[in-house]
């Protein structure tokens, strides 16, 4: 979680720099693989009744090839922007589950450790990038 509480964003802006765990922000391992902390880094401003966050994560993420199931890792970047609608009852803004929300929304549903990615055979289970399948010198 980010709470962030309104009454911190002056006139200047407000700027965050911190590394959280996926669990700050709500995200468990089976919805996105994240091997690092998230590292934050947002300018959020008030413009009228509206606070705009100018946020950029990065983490490390990890994938399963989806064709011989190796673990990928993957450092990236992402950034993204977002409005949060003030009016007098709003005290705290969340700015940890707009990323959760985003994480998700981006994650592939399918990874390839390469274009050419033989896979796995079906009966014997070899990785077929690495190794000769072991069903095809029995027959």
């Amino acid at each position: 979680m980010i709470k962030i509480s309104v009454r911190d964003i002056t006139s200047k802006g407000l700027d965050i720099d911190q590394s959280i765990p996926k669990e700050g922000i709500g995200l468990s391992s089976e919805e996105v693989d994240i091997k690092s902390l998230i590292n934050v880094k947002a300018h959020l401003e008030r413009v009228d009744n509206v606070i705009i966050a100018d946020t950029r994560i990065k983490a490390e993420f990890g994938y399963l090839c989806a064709r011989c199931l190796e673990e990928l890792y993957s450092p990236e970047e992402r950034s993204y922007k977002f409005d949060f609608e003030l009016d007098s009852t709003v005290e705290f803004i969340d700015l940890g589950e707009e990323i959760r929300q985003e994480i998700i929304m981006a994650n592939p549903p399918r990874v390839l450790c390469s274009k050419s990615c033989k896979g796995i055979c079906p009966t014997c289970g070899a990785n077929l990038n690495a190794e000769q399948c072991k069903c095809a010198i029995k027959k």
